[in-house]
């Protein structure tokens, strides 16, 4: 973890993510970061209180960074998804859909029966998460 907070600035922002779209003046897009359901849904406020919210999705946006570098150009990055299941047993997370990225890789397994070295997975693809780990999944650039 410590490496990807190292070589991606996503990780290191100096301001909180605010959840709204990020788009050039008059262009929508997608938000810096949204929750996901592990059955692939966009979590919505009473979806907090229920039990599967042990086990959730998020999706950071490579392109939502507010931050500036030192010569004033936007800082951009890969996006990510982190995978969180507190439940005791494993659990089938659905990607998010293809507008948030076609293909996603796994970079970090806290269980050591994950692979992270299987090739990428498309959008809405499902990966299983074993009982109390996380995966973090890097967005595939072509």
């Amino acid at each position: 973890m410590s490496a990807l907070r190292a070589n991606h600035p996503l990780f290191r922002r100096r301001r909180f993510f605010n959840g709204k779209p990020v788009g050039r003046r008059g262009e929508a897009g997608l938000p810096d970061i949204a929750w996901f359901a592990a059955d692939g849904s966009e979590m919505a406020d009473e979806d907090w209180g229920v039990g599967f919210a042990k086990s959730i999705a998020v999706f950071l946006n490579g392109q939502g960074i507010a931050d500036r570098d030192m010569r004033g150009h936007r800082v951009l990055d890969d996006s990510f998804i982190l995978c969180f299941n507190a439940h005791f047993e494993p659990i089938d997370f659905t990607l998010p859909p293809v507008e948030f990225g076609s293909g996603w890789r796994v970079v970090v397994a806290t269980a050591a029966a994950t692979a992270t070295s299987a090739g990428a997975l498309p959008a809405a693809a499902t990966i299983v998460v074993d009982a109390r780990s996380s995966v973090v999944l890097q967005a595939v650039t072509e």
